[in-house]
């Protein structure tokens, strides 16, 4: 869940590796560094705390020189310190590491490298790297770059777990090695220089040509006097890999006037839906097919991505259809699969770790796989056999929020296509494409209002309820809460109130109601769920297509039940912003969190 970035060319390392660390900054954020290679030294600049004040405090860009690497570290191993941020080194400081991942037989290799005289400053698994690296060349009568070189990748072989590594050698100034197995690691190809980074938007500012490395990679690039020379090998054999021309707007990653990045994504959504109203149509009808073809299916998801699948489940089965949406982390435990099976994975980064681990799974037993994404050339786009893109944009937030309803609008069509397949009438529904951003619009014009209602919230308990479609529209909701509020939030169906939960609610636990649509055959029963959240003296905040006497309302356009998970979004979205700015929240890097989950 890290961000590394390595870089060599003509440019000053510094000042590169910091503007990539601060897109790179939504991954994580408890401590950053760099490491840079300036007149046959390795400079170390890090420390706790965000991106712009470490670099101001540590005075990055004091450091010249034109190769380093750079790290944001969000903690697994090893408290939040100095001494565990990163980049790390050898004993002798030659050899300078960044990591993201998790090396899993760390305790054997550091056990083995104390031994043998190895001296540790940290309590990461990362630090045995260079170590590790350090000891290997002992195995070298000459030190040259051949066997530098070799001595990394016998390094190298010896880890297990994940890991993406940037690799720098202040004897080899001329040398940036990167490594990946199930982290992402993206090589980043200019004319005069290049870069390895987590993701595209680590370097997006200087190209958009990219090569995604895969599983096994080992990238080094040489630079020589006028040129470069990279290779790319796998299990020791040289491969090739596609270049891709990223489209994305680096315009999309600032914050264009708003306040955070959060609010920005927010109010996109209209124009972002425009978008998944349109893209992927070829794809879309594939994977409807093979809907239609294959017994079971199922959605596998984590966190956001997972409400989305739940808002499938429901619209699959009106048609008959069993989708199950299942928690990625959980499927190798209860998945039924085998060659009649098709599994989709829903991913905004495409780097999703339980995710792609369901993936593989279920690719092994013959299944077949497909992926709804954000982000092309991803993990899951080049190890899935239909891959679906939202074209939501670059998402910086570490919440979700346009990337949610894109992904709802993907499934919307989806499951239009798939009825169209069996013979169904969906004009009614296809009408509607082309309205929804606008009744995303309406219900974002009421961003006035909701702030009102987000101040004058003042209890630190939350319900979220509704019933039907809209179920995964309040755990999304109470996701949001807690995860930029900090305050504590449970999303839940209506009817569960009765069983066992109703007996916290008091004045101090308010209670936010999604009413879904009048058309619904569960409006009257949540109407119901209000009056009992009264009844004991609760107060109601809902999110509504009509006025409820007694609640504080957010009125939301009246629409087909079907599409109003996307147009209730925007309102739970909004009600988490504001409160979360009202109680002085970091919205944009919300603590602990990071926005892709690369690790188990």
């Amino acid at each position: 869940m890290c961000g590394i970035i390595g870089y060599i060319g003509d440019g000053k390392a510094s000042k590169i590796l910091l503007n990539g660390l601060r897109r790179l900054e939504y991954r994580g954020y408890d401590s950053c560094g760099i490491g840079v290679i300036d007149n046959g030294k390795i400079i170390i600049k890090k420390n706790v705390g965000k991106v712009e004040e470490v670099a101001e405090k540590e005075r990055f860009l004091d450091v010249n020189g034109c190769v380093g690497v750079g790290h944001s570290r969000w903690a697994t191993h090893g408290n939040v310190s100095k001494e565990n941020a990163h980049p790390h080194t050898d004993c002798k400081e030659e050899i300078a590491v960044v990591h993201n991942g998790i090396i899993s037989n760390y305790r054997e290799l550091k056990e083995e490298l104390v031994k043998r005289g190895h001296r540790f400053k940290s309590e990461t698994d990362t630090e045995t790297v260079p170590h590790l690296i350090e000891e290997e060349l002992k195995n070298f009568n000459e030190i040259n770059e051949e066997s530098y070189i070799k001595a990394v990748k016998n390094a190298i072989k010896k880890l297990k777990g994940t890991y993406a590594l940037a690799i720098i050698n202040k004897n080899f100034p001329n040398i940036l090695i990167g490594a990946r197995n199930e982290s992402p690691l993206i090589l980043g190809i200019k004319d005069d220089g290049y870069f390895l980074g987590s993701d595209i938007t680590a370097f997006l500012d200087y190209t958009n040509k990219a090569i995604p490395l895969e599983d096994g990679d080992i990238v080094v690039i040489k630079k020589n006097d006028n040129s470069y020379d990279v290779t790319i090998e796998n299990n020791g054999n040289v491969v090739e890999r596609k270049i891709l021309q990223i489209d994305w707007d680096i315009s999309s990653a600032e914050k264009m006037g708003y306040p955070h990045f959060m609010l920005k994504e927010i109010m996109e959504q209209p124009d972002v839906l425009k978008v998944s109203a349109k893209i992927s149509a070829e794809e879309i009808k594939k994977l409807a097919e093979c809907i239609k073809d294959y017994d079971r299916v199922y959605l596998v998801a984590m966190g956001t991505s997972l409400h989305a699948a739940m808002v499938a489940e429901y619209l699959f089965a009106k048609l008959g259809k069993l989708v199950i949406a299942c928690d990625a982390s959980e499927f190798l435990n209860k998945g039924v699969v085998d060659d009649k099976t098709l599994v989709i994975g829903i991913t905004q980064s495409g780097e999703t770790y339980d995710t792609l681990k369901a993936l593989r799974f279920a690719k092994s037993r013959g299944a077949k796989t497909g992926v709804i994404v954000n982000v092309l050339g991803s993990t899951a786009t080049r190890e899935t056999d239909i891959t679906v893109m939202m074209g939501a944009g670059i998402e910086i937030a570490v919440c979700a929020t346009k990337t949610y309803t894109s992904q709802l609008m993907i499934l919307y069509r989806l499951f239009i296509e798939y009825g169209k397949l069996l013979g169904r009438d969906m004009s009614r529904y296809e009408k509607e494409i082309e309205k929804i951003p606008n009744y995303v619009r309406q219900v974002l014009d009421k961003k006035d209002i909701i702030k009102e209602i987000a101040n004058n919230l003042k209890v630190n308990n939350y319900i979220f309820i509704s019933k039907g479609i809209n179920l995964a529209s309040a755990m999304e909701g109470a996701l949001k809460f807690k995860e930029i509020t900090y305050l504590h939030a449970e999303g839940m169906s209506g009817g569960m109130l009765k069983h066992g939960t109703i007996s916290l609610i008091d004045e101090n636990m308010d209670t936010v109601a999604i009413v879904p649509p009048r058309e619904s055959a569960v409006f009257n029963s949540i109407l119901s769920n209000i009056e009992e959240v009264r009844a004991r003296g609760g107060k109601v905040i809902a999110i509504t297509p009509v006025e409820i006497e007694g609640a504080e309302n957010i009125l939301v356009p009246e629409v087909i039940e079907e599409i109003s998970p996307i147009v209730y979004a925007p309102a739970f979205q909004l009600l988490a912003y504001y409160k979360a700015v009202e109680l002085g929240r970091d919205v944009d890097k919300p603590r602990g969190l990071a926005k892709s989950v690369t690790v188990e």
